[in-house]
């Protein structure tokens, strides 16, 4: 199949089936045919610095390039060879998935604090999901991929999701091949799928991210080194720890439907609650402090309070995927 063909291929593929759930594939745009007409613009001061990726205004298919916006200005921006459909940084350390100049592979580069892209290694599958564990040590990337023979249909979409060595840009493991325990048993299924990676910023050996199976979507709590996960709850997609570790902000499925609302859990309870944010918000959530989230709706990017109080309040115009950069972090 010739190039132009695969990408009118993937243009046509809207809907992923993952984990029992429907999920929306945005086609994605080659480095070459992105607009630089997009610029993040800052509806309101942030208490930190945000990265984000920058989306068109006037083409909502993901533009791409890279933005740090600070006391309400543009600090930074990538040049045209760093252009990504999920941007994460931590530490120094940088990862963006995007498509590879050809239009029609995916690829992870790995980046530095001067947004200058370092190694580039292909994904298998469509951009989804990353993170960057706090010390910059460990990279987390969650791809769809098709042709599971479980899913009965070359079109139907299934998930990998892998941990890498920033420092080589190297995957290390996959939670496709981790030990999962329910309750202190060994727990199998040939649909399992898992994504949404998100460190503990105390050790980044230990990590949550979501399983799912069947119509559940487990919490599963793991370990790099033990290459173990742990059952919690069900009930919790794309999670995301607070910086002192102590709450998960994650999207909670509304019945059978693929809308959802965000909530936050006490990790040491794991009860939640829901927030004021009362659109359907399909996005791993980022927390711009231990109070306060910061999330995209694919166009612009909002906060709302983590407790459940106020209401959710745009932050920065014409971006998605933010990013909140650590005090004492100069880009």
């Amino acid at each position: 199949m010739g190039s132009r063909n695969v990408k009118i291929l993937v243009a046509l593929v809207v809907l992923c089936v993952v984990g029992g759930g429907v999920y929306v594939a945005v086609a994605a745009l080659a480095p070459n045919e992105t607009s630089t007409d997009a610029n993040p613009v800052a509806a309101a001061d942030a208490d930190v610095p945000v990265m984000v990726r920058a989306v068109d205004p006037a083409d909502t298919r993901l533009n791409g390039r890279v933005f740090v916006v600070d006391d309400g200005t543009v600090t930074a921006r990538s040049g045209k060879d760093l252009t990504c459909e999920r941007v994460y940084y931590a530490a120094g350390n940088g990862l963006c998935l995007g498509v590879a100049a050809s239009g029609v592979e995916y690829t992870a580069t790995t980046f530095d604090s001067r947004l200058r892209p370092l190694h580039t290694f292909t994904l298998t599958g469509l951009p989804s999901r990353a993170r960057v564990s706090s010390d910059g040590r460990y990279g987390a990337i969650t791809v769809f991929v098709a042709g599971d023979a479980y899913r009965g249909s070359s079109a139907a979409f299934s998930t990998r999701t892998y941990i890498v060595d920033m420092a080589t840009a190297k995957p290390i493991a996959q939670l496709e091949q981790f030990q999962v325990l329910k309750e202190g048993k060994p727990f199998e299924a040939v649909d399992f799928n898992f994504w949404g990676i998100t460190f503990d910023p105390m050790d980044s050996n230990r990590f949550y991210a979501t399983l799912g199976t069947g119509t559940h979507h487990y919490l599963v709590e793991g370990e790099v080194s033990t290459r173990e996960l742990k059952v919690l709850r069900d009930g919790v997609e794309c999670p995301s720890l607070s910086p002192d570790g102590r709450q998960i902000a994650f999207k909670s499925r509304i019945g059978t439907t693929d809308t959802w609302r965000l909530k936050v859990l006490d990790v040491a309870t794991l009860k939640d609650h829901p927030v004021a944010e009362k659109r359907s918000i399909d996005d791993q959530v980022e927390w711009l402090n231990d109070d306060t989230l910061v999330y995209s709706n694919g166009t612009n990017v909002y906060t709302v309070p983590a407790d459940g109080s106020g209401e959710a309040k745009l932050l920065i115009r014409d971006a998605s995927s933010p990013v909140r950069i650590e005090s004492g972090e100069k880009l």
